[in-house]
């Protein structure tokens, strides 16, 4: 977020009074660093964080035939039945057991187990088609981990969100006149102050999220990193420890085969016991077996938290809860990261503002570059290679989301072929761009093959669905993602008359 309004960009260099002068230039320098560092990794994660706002709409988008029901209708029997099924499906007995109840934003129940393989079910527990949804995991991974190893993944990227808080707070400080320039809009004539401007204003109102987002991302993504240090130092190496406040422990294992913990009486004394909460997974650890250990994770309306979990032994008595609700302070605000982070809250109202704060943060990134590179072209030391670069990381991303959401719905592609997808055509276009001559030109030509590339991704899924679509968030997303191809296709219109972008080896 580097903050350049035209008092701070004016020929270059710093027009503010001497008092401000060498504070704001010293905040500028630094900030710019940084933020050339992290540029491209940073957008990458505000674009895919954005799209994850919507990964539970998604969902429902790969698989619109699925059976959906309201909130709690999904009664005990039924869930038990699908425990039943599921469990016997799975075969031998998994080491975790999973039943998803319908939720506002999901409103569909599944059973599954251990690397997530499962199935979805009806009202009445009888099991239906598998779960299957690689675009919705392949953003996941994207936004998670950058497809890295998982502990890796989620250390760059808690690493990442910490810059990000000292790019938000850096970016206010380095603007002394931030209330005054609040509403300052130049977007016509110079282009570094129209840039600046863009900047500085998304920056400015996009703040307190930026910084809230920043920071739950940094806590999330750095508590293995974390974990490591606390457990080696205070908990003589034991991991589960650390975790066991927020995610409660596992119990001693007892592999004696032994009736499955009685679901349905868990479910009806969890409704009598908590009243107002609402159940929304069901977990077991080792299930159907004499050490297995079973828990409720319930909703609970109007807080932040994203559960409490209620244990309930095999007979279906509640024994307790873990204390996210009433527990420690901190626990309680440990629990509320991730609801608060994904804007998993509120329902459809919150997830479009989380979108549109989210969109703002991905061209404050972009932006953020762009003032740099013409910096440097207007003090004379231009970098043409690395602004064709960076133009290509812009509207490459999106390019190459669209050819992973074509492999993905198209079923020509599972997985990590899907995430090879889309770091190789990402890495081609920027590998492409150097030998470009018209940046403007090769920008439009990559915002047109995306919005083709939906267009295309969105027809290749309604043809196989077409007639069994029964969910109506599938309707809105199809006309969402049409939409959005529509302004990638109108952005993308060639403007005049369109030179050869690559010169050929006579030139």
């Amino acid at each position: 977020m580097a903050s350049n309004s035209q008092a701070t960009v004016s020929g270059g260099k710093a027009a503010t009074p001497n008092g401000q002068k060498g504070f704001v230039a010293q905040m500028l320098s630094g900030h710019s660093a940084v933020g050339l560092a992290v540029g491209a990794l940073m957008y990458i994660i505000c674009i895919s964080g954005t799209l994850m706002v919507f990964h539970e709409e998604f969902q429902r988008w790969e698989q619109p035939n699925a059976t959906e029901f309201a909130v709690g209708g999904a009664e005990p029997e039924a869930v038990a039945r699908a425990a039943d099924a599921g469990l016997k499906r799975a075969g031998e007995t998994p080491h975790h057991f999973y039943v998803a109840l319908p939720t506002e934003g999901l409103p569909r129940m599944a059973v599954a187990y251990d690397d997530n393989h499962g199935w979805y079910a009806d009202a009445d527990g009888n099991l239906g088609e598998e779960v299957h949804h690689p675009w919705s995991e392949f953003l996941e991974g994207l936004h998670y981990y950058l497809h890295l190893p998982n502990t890796l993944g989620l250390t760059v990227v808690g690493i990442l969100g910490a810059m990000l808080v000292g790019l938000v707070i850096s970016g206010v400080l380095a603007h002394p006149k931030i209330f005054r320039d609040a509403f300052a809009m130049r977007l016509k004539g110079n282009k570094q102050l129209a840039e600046a401007d863009l900047h500085n204003r998304l920056s400015v109102w996009g703040a307190p999220f930026h910084l809230i987002v920043a920071v739950t991302g940094a806590a999330i993504g750095l508590a293995s990193v974390l974990s490591y240090i606390a457990a080696e130092t205070y908990l003589e190496g034991d991991f589960e420890a650390f975790y066991e406040p927020v995610f409660g422990s596992d119990p001693a294992p007892d592999e004696t085969p032994a009736p499955l913990a009685d679901i349905r009486t868990a479910l009806m004394n969890l409704k009598a016991e908590a009243e107002g909460v609402v159940p929304w997974y069901v977990m077991m650890h080792d299930p159907a077996t004499k050490g297995q250990g079973a828990i409720i994770l319930a909703e609970h309306p109007g807080r932040l938290i994203y559960g409490e979990n209620y244990y309930f032994d095999a007979a279906g008595t509640i024994t307790g809860k873990l204390g996210h609700s009433d527990g420690p302070a901190g626990q309680q605000i440990i629990a509320s990261a991730y609801t608060v982070h994904f804007g998993s809250f509120g329902g459809l109202p919150v997830k479009l503002i989380y979108a549109v704060l989210g969109l703002a943060i991905s061209i404050v990134s972009a932006t953020g570059v762009n003032i740099w590179l013409i910096k440097r072209r207007e003090k004379g030391r231009p970098a043409p290679k690395l602004e064709l670069a960076w133009a290509a990381t812009v509207w490459g991303t999106p390019l190459a989301l669209g050819c992973s959401f074509i492999a993905a719905t198209s079923g020509l592609a599972e997985d990590a072929l899907v995430t090879g997808i889309f770091w190789l055509v990402l890495l081609g276009l920027i590998s492409l761009s150097l030998l470009v001559t018209d940046r403007a030109a090769f920008s439009r030509l990559m915002r047109g093959a995306t919005g083709v590339l939906i267009l295309i991704g969105v027809a290749i899924k309604w043809a196989a669905y077409w007639g069994e679509v029964t969910s109506p968030a599938a309707v809105w997303v199809n006309v969402a993602f049409l939409m959005t191809a529509a302004i990638f296709i109108w952005w993308g219109r060639p403007k005049g008359r369109v030179r050869k972008l690559v010169p050929s080896a006579a030139e």
